[in-house]
C-alpha cells in the first residue's frame, strides 16, 4: 500500500532543526510548512490544517506545550498527531508533552532513519484513518439513504395493505414487525353476495425481503375476491403467481379463509401456518384446520392443492389466524407462546374484543417488553348467527302471473373443453348475474363445485378421494388428477340449472349428469358425522355439505346422476290475498315483513 502525500507542519525556532526535517519530509514526498514558535504554529494549523505536527517545546512568544493544548482545543473532524521534537529528555518533561495532548515525544538529536521511520509509520496511520474516514462518511450517507428508503417503503406498503375491509366490525387484527418492514401480510376483502375473504400470509424470513416476497399477494386477492373466484382458484393463483416470480428459496406460509355469514359455512385453506380455529361462545376450540400443504410458491401448478377444508357453524363464534411469530414469540427465558398460549388466551375471555384484547396482552405480557424475533400477527373475526332474510318484491306480483318468471340455462362439457376449461368459476361466474342469485354465490359455489368436482374426479376420472388420507396423499391425488384430465378423451358432464317458483319459494334447481361409471353415493348421503367436529377423514365431507346447504339432494343411477335443490327465498308480495297465502303455508310465520327465515 503507497502512502499518501502527507502535509507537515514543522514547529522550531532552530533553523538547523527545522531544515533538517523538511529535507527529510520532503524527501518522502510530503509537503513541509514551517512555523517559528506556538503562535504561528496555530495560525498555520487553522489555515493549512496539516496532517502531521513536529512539536518543539522551548520556544519564544508561545512554548510547544501550551500550542498542543490550544490545538487540541480547536473542532476539528480528523485526528492530527502531535510528535513533540525536545532536547529536553527527562521522564516529567516526556509526560507533561503527552499529557498536553502529544501522540509521540522524540528526544533531540534523533538520527535520520528514527525520523523516517515515524513519518512512515504515521503515514500508515493516517492512510488508515482516510479510509476510515471515507467508509463512515459512505455508511452515514447509505443510512441516511436507507432510512428515506425504508420510511417511504412503509408508507407505499401500507397504503397498499390497510385495506378499508381490515376494519370491517367483523375484524380485528394485530401485527407486528421485527423490522422496519413487516413479512406478515393481513388482507380482508367481500366477495359478491358478502361472503368475507381473509389472507394472513407469512413470507420466510423477515424484513424488507420478507415483505417483497409477500406484497405481490394482494392485487391477486382483492382482485380475484371482487370478481367472485372461490378459494380454491384464489390459492391456485397466488401459488401460481410466487412461484414464477420469487427465487427457490423464498416461499409464503399462508392461511386463506372465506366467511359465509348467510349461509352459516367457514371455508379454509392453511398452507404451512399456525392451527386456524374457531373459538365458540364457551370459549371451546369447535373446530381447527391444521396446515394440510405447504406454503405459497414451492410447488408447481400440478402438484398444488388448492383443496379446501368447509364447516357449517350452528353457533356464533370467532374464526382466528396467526403467524408462527406468535406461537414462537419467545419469553425472557426462551419458552414460547406456543398454539397452546393463543387457545388459553382466547378463552379466558368471553366475546369478540375482550378475546382480542386478551390475546394481544397476553403475548405482549410474555415478551417481556423485548422485541419479536419474528414479525407477530394475528387475525380475529367475528362469524354471528345471522339468519337469511326474506327477499321483497317492491312491485306486486300480478294476479294473472302469481309466480316468479322461469330461467332456465343447460350445459354440456366434452372431454376436450373438460381438459382446458376452469368450469366451476367460468359457468358460477355467469349464473350469478342473476340478481336474485347474487346473494348467494358463496353456498351457490360450495354446492356447484362438489357436484361438479364428484362428476369429473370420481365419475370420468376414477379417482379414489380415500388416497387424501394417505401421508402425501393430498399431492398424490392432485397429481393423478392431472395426469388422467391430461389423457381424457371420451366422457361428457352436462348440466342445468333451472331458477323457478315452487309454491312461495324461490328455488334453484342444479342438475349434474356424467358419463361415467357412477360412485356409492349412498354411504356418503347417510354420513350424518361428516360435518361434525373431531372428524378427521380426509375426504367424504363434500356431500355431506351439499346436503346440509341445500332443501334437497336426490342421486340417481349409479351416482352419476344428481339433481339438488337450493331455497333461495321465501317470496313476499303486496297483493294482500297472496300474502295471506304465503303466509299460510309459511311454518311459524306471522305476516309481518320483517320475519326472519332460519337457513
Amino acid at each position: 500500500m503507497n502512502n499518501p502525500s502527507l502535509t507537515i507542519l514543522i514547529v522550531d525556532d532552530t533553523p538547523t532543526n527545522a531544515r533538517q526535517l523538511e529535507a527529510v519530509a520532503r524527501k518522502l514526498g510530503h509537503i513541509a510548512i514551517l512555523a517559528g514558535n506556538g503562535v504561528e504554529a496555530i495560525a498555520k494549523f487553522k489555515s493549512e490544517q496539516p496532517d502531521l505536527i513536529f512539536m518543539d517545546i522551548m520556544m519564544p512568544m508561545m512554548d510547544g506545550i501550551t500550542a498542543a493544548q490550544h490545538i487540541r482545543e480547536l473542532a476539528t473532524d480528523k485526528w492530527t498527531p502531535i510528535v513533540f521534537f525536545s532536547a529536553l529528555d527527562q521522564m516529567q518533561d516526556i509526560v507533561r508533552g503527552l499529557e498536553a495532548g502529544g501522540d509521540d515525544y522524540i528526544v533531540k538529536p534523533a538520527s535520520l532513519q528514527i525520523l523516517r521511520a515515524k513519518i512512515n509509520s504515521y503515514a500508515r496511520m493516517l492512510s488508515l484513518q482516510n479510509e476510515v474516514h471515507a467508509n463512515t462518511e459512505e455508511l452515514r450517507n447509505w443510512r441516511m439513504d436507507a432510512e428515506e428508503q425504508s420510511r417511504l417503503g412503509a408508507h407505499v406498503m401500507s397504503r397498499l395493505t390497510d385495506a378499508a375491509s381490515l376494519r370491517d366490525p367483523m375484524i380485528r387484527h394485530f401485527n407486528m414487525p421485527a423490522e422496519t418492514f413487516s413479512g406478515d401480510l393481513l388482507c380482508a376483502a367481500r366477495a359478491p353476495g358478502e361472503v368475507l375473504n381473509v389472507l394472513l400470509a407469512d413470507a420466510a424470513g423477515h424484513g424488507l425481503a420478507a415483505a417483497l416476497s409477500a406484497m405481490p399477494l394482494t392485487q391477486a386477492f382483492y382482485s380475484m375476491t371482487a370478481k367472485g373466484f372461490p378459494l380454491p382458484s384464489i390459492a391456485e393463483e397466488l401459488n401460481r403467481k410466487l412461484k414464477s416470480i420469487l427465487p427457490p428459496d423464498r416461499f409464503v406460509a399462508a392461511t386463506l379463509a372465506a366467511i359465509d355469514v348467510r349461509n352459516q359455512t367457514v371455508e379454509v385453506w392453511n398452507g404451512g401456518n399456525p392451527d386456524a380455529m374457531f373459538i365458540n361462545t364457551r370459549g371451546e376450540v369447535a373446530v381447527q384446520w391444521a396446515s394440510n400443504h405447504p406454503p405459497l410458491g414451492i410447488l408447481p401448478d400440478k402438484l398444488f392443492s388448492g383443496m379446501t377444508e368447509t364447516v357449517v357453524f350452528h353457533e356464533p363464534g370467532d374464526l382466528v389466524l396467526c403467524s408462527d411469530g406468535l406461537t414462537e414469540a419467545e419469553n425472557p427465558a426462551g419458552g414460547w407462546f406456543a398454539i397452546d398460549g393463543v387457545r388459553d388466551h382466547l378463552s379466558r375471555a368471553q366475546g369478540s374484543e375482550a378475546r382480542f384484547a386478551s390475546l394481544l396482552k397476553g403475548v405482549m405480557d410474555h415478551l417481556g417488553g423485548h422485541p419479536g424475533r419474528d414479525d407477530i400477527s394475528a387475525l380475529l373475526v367475528s362469524v354471528p348467527i345471522d339468519r337469511r332474510r326474506q327477499i321483497r318484491f317492491d312491485t306486486p306480483i300480478p294476479a294473472h302471473q302469481g309466480h316468479l318468471a322461469e330461467w332456465r340455462l343447460d350445459l354440456s362439457y366434452g372431454a376436450q373443453e373438460l381438459r382446458y376449461i376452469d368450469v366451476v368459476p367460468a359457468v358460477l361466474g355467469f349464473v350469478t348475474q342473476i340478481n336474485l342469485l347474487k346473494p348467494h354465490q358463496g353456498a351457490l359455489f360450495l354446492i356447484f363445485s362438489e357436484l361438479f368436482n364428484n362428476a369429473l374426479d370420481h365419475g370420468l376420472l376414477g379417482l379414489d378421494s380415500a388416497t387424501k388420507s394417505w401421508i402425501g396423499g393430498f399431492e398424490l391425488y392432485m397429481s393423478q388428477r392431472g395426469e388422467r384430465l391430461a389423457k381424457l378423451r371420451t366422457g361428457r358432464i352436462d348440466i342445468a340449472f333451472q331458477l323457478h317458483q315452487d309454491g312461495t319459494r324461490a328455488v334453484l334447481d342444479i342438475s349434474m349428469t356424467d358419463t361415467g361409471p357412477g360412485f356409492d353415493f349412498e354411504k356418503r348421503l347417510n354420513n350424518p358425522d361428516a360435518l361434525e367436529v373431531g372428524n378427521e377423514q380426509a375426504y367424504g365431507r363434500g356431500i355431506a355439505l351439499v346436503k346440509n346447504l341445500c332443501d334437497q339432494v336426490v342421486y340417481s343411477g349409479n351416482g352419476n346422476k344428481v339433481w339438488a335443490r337450493y331455497l333461495v327465498s321465501d317470496l313476499i308480495v303486496e297483493n294482500e290475498e297472496a300474502e295471506d297465502d304465503a303466509t299460510a303455508q309459511r311454518p311459524g310465520a306471522t305476516g309481518d315483513d320483517t320475519d326472519l327465515v332460519m337457513f
